[in-house]
């Protein structure tokens, strides 16, 4: 009987081991609290404004680019005419070589902005052509490109030219000259009996006067030319046109 009351106590007092509510395990579990983050977020936006600054650190409002300000004069495409009275923009003319249909006078290449250039003769040929003309300076229109050539410019074998050969050639032009004779004791220029003086290359008119020139390193010879130019090979002299003969 003993055996069967103390194996009776051992068996309540495991029970009362399990099922204790004073547990600190249950505590732990029944008492705790979840926190949760404040999630919430303030976003702003920044207005941002273009500005410049000034000497004083304030701001003022930056103005608007517009084309008004930053293109020049619209040049390109402008004929001679047209260009050359057009603000801020310049003709560009060349002096042809020597090529095939090529003409003396100087020809009209296009229509440039105004623009600083250099002061050296410049070259240029147009692509896929034969066309080489000489610029005055180093401003080139954009269809031309610099190059370099052994070509004479056009006309210059004008200079060797007789008279008959030089009427002939298109691209050059005879230069003739009244002489300096004397008639009933006076000294006269006679434009009855003009002489051939000499073959030039095709140019742009001479001012329209007429001049006395001389043989270079003869003064004494004189002729007066009508066409206002001085021939290859002549100079101008003595103190002007003499009166013309009757």
């Amino acid at each position: 009987m003993r055996i069967f009351y103390s194996s009776l106590l051992l068996g309540l007092a495991a029970c009362q081991i399990i099922g204790d509510p004073k547990d600190p395990g249950n505590d732990s579990a029944s008492d705790s609290t979840t926190v949760e983050p404040d999630t919430t977020s303030t976003t702003t936006t920044a207005a941002t404004t273009e500005s410049t600054g000034t000497s004083e650190g304030s701001l003022t409002e930056a103005l608007p680019t517009t084309a008004a300000t930053t293109e020049g004069p619209v040049c390109d495409g402008l004929d001679e005419l047209t260009c050359g009275s057009t603000s801020g923009c310049r003709p560009i003319l060349g002096t042809p070589f020597e090529f095939p249909g090529c003409s003396p006078l100087p020809a009209y290449l296009g229509c440039i902005v105004q623009t600083d250039c250099g002061l050296m003769p410049t070259t240029a040929c147009r692509p896929d052509s034969l066309e080489v003309y000489l610029l005055e300076d180093t401003c080139i229109p954009p269809d031309l490109e610099p190059c370099t050539t052994m070509l004479t410019l056009c006309g210059e074998a004008c200079l060797g030219f007789d008279e008959e050969t030089c009427a002939a050639d298109p691209n050059c032009t005879a230069q003739f000259g009244a002489p300096h004779v004397e008639q009933d004791m006076m000294l006269c220029a006679d434009f009855d009996a003009q002489q051939f003086l000499a073959c030039d290359k095709l140019q742009p008119p001479c001012p329209p006067a007429v001049v006395t020139v001389c043989p270079t390193g003869q003064p004494d010879v004189g002729f007066d030319v009508a066409s206002g130019c001085v021939p290859p090979g002549f100079e101008p002299c003595m103190d002007g046109p003499l009166p013309e003969c009757p």
